[in-house]
């Protein structure tokens, strides 16, 4: 969850002393201690660790679908890509469902979060994802590969999916609670009160390259399935409606229900979701 105050905090001390540079790494909030792990909800999984292209060490669990003796396992994969805050032993509550109906999940920590090495910052962080796909194609070099992101992982999910899926074959993306860029949130942050004015000229400085405005476009012809509360107390429903209709087709929307990231504790969702993989 964006953390407005410490974002607004930390954005103006790292002016001061940086000059500016790395303004993204002010957009994360690693946690390094796991709360729980897939065996604590009984959960079979593999730790991977996989290497990023300088060299970070990346750490990963990837969840095996369930599947039935007498069933061929030709099952899909998801690449998790969590939010912004803690790590993948709290954001697995968003798909820890997902190995029942008979779906491998790869849940991804970036540099910083959980056992990974590093610090998050943009660019670095896409190292991350492609360490991981490059793992997955070894491991599975026929398989469907979809990536699926929520909150800030939306955006990280639709700039990957638009540098790598030609080179891996990825079948699709998922986005749920997305946005358009990280200046736009940052602006929508500081310009919701008066007290955060002075702070909202300085959110010019931070980079537009990478945000997923730039690059949703791109992915056609692969399939994109979205999803966004009108609810969300955190990112703007509008923001991810614009997202989308930057889009091109194929493409699906759906308006879900809950909080922040809260769409697959829905039974509807879940179907939705299922079947998009199931194509």
């Amino acid at each position: 969850m964006f953390k407005k105050y410490a974002v607004i905090c930390s954005l103006f001390f790292l002016l001061q002393i940086t000059g500016c540079s790395n303004l993204t790494s002010l957009l994360f909030y690693p946690q390094q201690e796991y709360l729980r792990t897939p065996n604590d909800i009984n959960l079979a999984y593999e730790q991977v660790s996989t290497l990023a292209a300088d060299g970070t060490e990346i750490n990963s669990w990837f969840l095996p679908a369930v599947m039935s003796s007498s069933k061929v396992d030709d099952s899909p994969i998801v690449l998790f890509l969590h939010g912004n805050a803690e790590n993948i032993s709290t954001h697995i509550g968003s798909v820890y469902w997902l190995p029942e109906q008979g779906v491998n999940v790869f849940l991804l920590d970036y540099r910083g979060f959980g056992h990974s090495q590093g610090a998050p910052y943009i660019p670095a962080i896409f190292e991350d994802v492609e360490s991981s796909l490059v793992w997955l194609r070894k491991r599975f070099p026929q398989r469907k590969i979809f990536i699926l992101g929520q909150s800030i992982g939306s955006a990280i999910a639709t700039t990957s999916m638009a540098l790598f899926k030609d080179e891996y074959q990825l079948s699709g993306l998922i986005l749920d609670a997305s946005f358009t860029g990280y200046r736009d949130i940052a602006q929508e942050v500081t310009g919701s009160h008066v007290i955060t004015w002075l702070v909202w000229p300085f959110t010019w400085l931070l980079p537009t390259e990478w945000d997923p405005q730039e690059h949703i476009a791109d992915i056609s012809p692969t399939p994109i399935l979205m999803f966004h509360s009108k609810s969300d107390p955190v990112l703007p429903y509008e923001l991810g409606l614009e997202l989308y209709n930057a889009a091109q087709q194929p493409k699906e929307w759906h308006v879900s229900k809950g909080g922040h990231i809260q769409t697959f504790n829905f039974e509807e969702y879940r179907e939705i979701l299922v079947k998009f993989l199931s194509r």
